[in-house]
């Protein structure tokens, strides 16, 4: 057997032939790099997790030595495991040296970095995507960490994927602690070295094409399980109103005067939280500065200004998603219920879990313990509500960009909020989606308290009945819309509406 043609031809006969020398050399192979798979997943995970989410001293030390030991040779974990399950050695006691123990041990922590560094990335790509969201719905720190791998399961596949091929590829750690025993320790790779320096080539290539046919096979898998249909064009559907009958025209067009919304009282109710010299700080930036504001159930609060003026940070102080570096932010219970109010909030840019379009929707209910009857039913009534109860079933990444939007305003609608606050919910949709966006907002804010940010001064002076002005995290204005749009205005807002308003 001279020739890589006779050897080869050889090599297929083994395989098959199902040679059992061959097959079991393969069977403890997959066995050993699996559970190392295993084991390491759930440590290297847990760890990256730990790494992403929770900040505590030496933190940065740590994520640094997680990402040295991806250059960890494999010969040196070797040698730190025999060392340590040698009769010398702290657990020699324990006789795992020479064992399959052994490797497994040593091919985990050769894993357990790559699991660890990736999948730290992958969380701390998901928490900037949705990880507020998901705060916001509910998800304390450990339920964030399942809920995004979960979502991004294709990455973490890709990741296990590529530790499984350093396990199963390695040579050095389970030559150490191995001893490469027939029939008991001897894997592929170790079999490959031994079978090629005594001229068996055969059985060698054999070996190494079943390797590579392994990997191979799970890299097929993975491209299969990772394969996206191409998106489709969800049909055109008109919003429903609550009587079932097709959203017309938004009430109050941007050059009508600004009246009361539909459905809201003309003298608010008690205050439900209240903000006095509340101030937020991220560093030197001073994002709001000494805002004195009160809300009061039943209205609805339009927050314009520039970008960077503080909108999006006095809605999140304003749902506890923030606290104040200085004054208070009371949150008082409603009234006469006596309870704290059920906030609720949508963000600018939906975070949507790689799911149904039904689990989407129930995600917040599943967060906060409702039982799976009761999420269903309120889930599906969401989904009517915003027109979207046809597409239950159906994939939330398909969905248009105003789907999306109204997807996660049922999301929202579904924890029944006191308190909704929305964030630019129409900054990136086209007119027509606005506007089914808007009738939205005003049918489901007939009997919630809003608070919405906006560029848009048609939208607030459609939607809102009180205007709050911000500019560079002070609150200059807040003034019934009337008033607003009809008073004169400190200098900084007339600039402002001068250069927003399309009307005169």
């Amino acid at each position: 057997m001279n020739t890589f043609a006779d050897s080869l031809a050889a090599a297929a006969d083994l395989i098959a032939g199902a040679d059992p020398a061959l097959w079991s050399i393969v069977r403890l192979s997959l066995q050993v790099s699996g559970l190392a798979c295993l084991f390491g997943a759930l440590l290297g995970l847990s760890l990256g997790a730990l790494l992403a989410l929770v900040a505590f001293p030496g933190r940065g030390v740590l994520v640094w030595l997680v990402n040295t030991l991806l250059a960890l040779p494999s010969v040196v974990v070797g040698l730190t495991v025999y060392l340590l399950l040698s009769r010398a050695g702290p657990l020699g006691d324990w006789g795992l040296l020479f064992t399959p123990t052994a490797m497994v041990v040593a091919q985990s922590l050769l894993v357990l970095p790559m699991i660890a560094a990736l999948g730290r990335r992958l969380l701390l790509a998901g928490l900037e995507q949705g990880g507020e969201q998901l705060r916001s719905l509910g998800a304390g720190r450990g339920t964030t960490a399942l809920l995004l791998l979960w979502h991004d399961r294709r990455g973490v596949a890709t990741v296990l994927l590529a530790a499984f091929g350093r396990a199963i590829a390695e040579v050095g750690a389970v030559m150490i602690v191995g001893g490469n025993i027939d029939g008991v320790t001897r894997v592929m790779t170790t079999a490959i070295a031994l079978e090629t320096s005594k001229g068996d080539l055969p059985l060698a290539l054999g070996l190494g094409l079943v390797l590579l046919a392994v990997i191979g096979s799970l890299n097929g898998l993975a491209a299969l399980v990772q394969w996206r249909p191409p998106r489709l064009a969800a049909p055109a559907q008109a919003t429903p109103s609550p009587q079932g009958k097709a959203a017309g025209p938004v009430a109050g067009s941007v050059g009508s005067p600004a009246a009361t919304p539909r459905g809201r009282p003309a003298v608010p109710g008690a205050p439900i939280v209240r903000l006095a010299a509340a101030g937020v700080r991220f560093g030197a930036l001073a994002a709001l500065r000494e805002v004195d504001f009160t809300l009061h159930r039943g209205e609805c609060v339009a927050l314009v200004g520039a970008n960077g003026s503080g909108k999006t940070t006095l809605l999140r102080l304003l749902h506890g998603l923030q606290a104040p570096a200085s004054g208070r932010c009371e949150r008082l219970p409603l009234q006469p219920e006596g309870r704290a109010a059920v906030v609720a909030m949508l963000f600018q840019r939906p975070f949507l879990l790689d799911a149904s379009v039904l689990r989407n929707a129930a995600l917040g209910l599943r967060l906060r313990g409702v039982p799976r009857g009761e999420r269903l039913a309120r889930a599906h009534e969401a989904l009517r509500r915003v027109g979207l109860e046809a597409l239950a079933e159906r994939p939330a990444r398909t969905l248009s960009g105003g789907q999306q939007q109204r997807l996660a305003l049922a999301r929202a609608w579904a924890l029944r909020p006191d308190l909704l606050l929305l964030d630019e919910p129409t900054a990136s949709l086209d007119p027509t989606a606005k506007r089914e966006i808007e009738a939205l907002i005003e049918q489901i804010g007939a009997d919630t308290t809003v608070v919405l940010s906006t560029h848009n001064l048609g939208q607030a002076k459609r939607l809102a009945q009180r205007v709050a002005y911000l500019e560079g995290g002070r609150l200059l204005v807040d003034l019934p819309t009337v008033r607003f749009f009809t008073e004169a205005l400190p200098p900084e807002a007339t600039l402002f509406l001068r250069g927003e308003m399309p009307w005169p």
